[in-house]
């Protein structure tokens, strides 16, 4: 036998046994509705809870913690509608107000707010 037909030969094992490993180690289990149905609605409920960040806040401040709490303690005097808190993404201090379902909620919110605070900005945090 000549040397490329050695190679040849060697090369068509190979893929036969990649083939016949890959039919025989595939999954063929049925998927669990149950559990996907269940992890579905688990995220439902953090949604809802806001442990998913998936809201819109208006952003008084981003900078110094000193400055972040100055901030915040002149909105909480104020007496405003929306709580205010504050948020440590690294390297910031960041005032937040309010949590909203839309977009639209938190632009009649920013309304509002743009006289007091002409700096603040609608954000949706994690994204």
């Amino acid at each position: 036998m000549t040397l490329n037909f050695m190679m040849m030969y060697k090369t068509c094992l190979l893929v036969i046994s990649f083939l016949v490993s890959s039919f025989v180690f595939s999954q063929n289990r049925p998927v669990d509705t149950k559990k996907i149905d269940s992890l579905l609605q688990l995220k439902k409920e953090m949604i809802n809870d806001f442990d998913i960040k998936s809201f819109y806040t208006i952003q008084l401040f981003s900078g110094r913690r000193q400055s972040a709490e100055e901030v915040k303690l002149d909105y909480d005097e104020k007496n405003l509608t929306y709580e205010a808190i504050i948020e440590y993404e690294t390297p910031n201090y960041k005032v937040w107000v309010g949590r909203f379902r839309t977009k639209l909620q938190a632009d009649k919110a920013y309304a509002e707010l743009q006289n007091e605070y002409p700096s603040a900005l609608v954000i949706r945090p994690g994204r």
